[in-house]
């Protein structure tokens, strides 16, 4: 005997069959909204505007603007600095934030 499981999606907005599952977030919270093409295509429509003047978020951190201006720091500097003070820093990976910021706190 074989099971089959349907699947029936309902537009949230209408109440008609949607054909999409949306997902957004806003202000910290993540919401999903089950739509049919037509209402898909509103909301798209109405957050273009939006989305086009915003940053992207890579691993759930927007990038901050410091980030974009702070100077870049020479790896090996920062190696060899960071090994005569014991730290473990493999050489081929990249140097761990943390090493960079103790490196920069220490006026280098």
């Amino acid at each position: 005997m074989a099971t089959r499981t349907i699947i029936d999606l309902t537009d949230d907005l209408d109440g008609t069959p949607a054909e999409h599952t949306v997902r957004f977030s806003l202000e910290d919270t993540v919401y999903e909204i089950d739509l049919n093409s037509a209402n898909r295509d509103k909301l798209t429509r109405a957050l273009a505007p939006f989305a086009a003047a915003a940053r992207r978020v890579r691993g759930g951190i927007a990038e901050a603007d410091s980030a974009r201006t702070e100077t870049p720091v020479d790896p090996r500097a920062v190696r060899e600095w960071a090994r005569a003070r014991g730290f473990d820093i493999p050489a081929k990976k990249r140097v761990p934030s943390h090493v960079i910021d103790e490196f920069r706190a220490a006026g280098n």
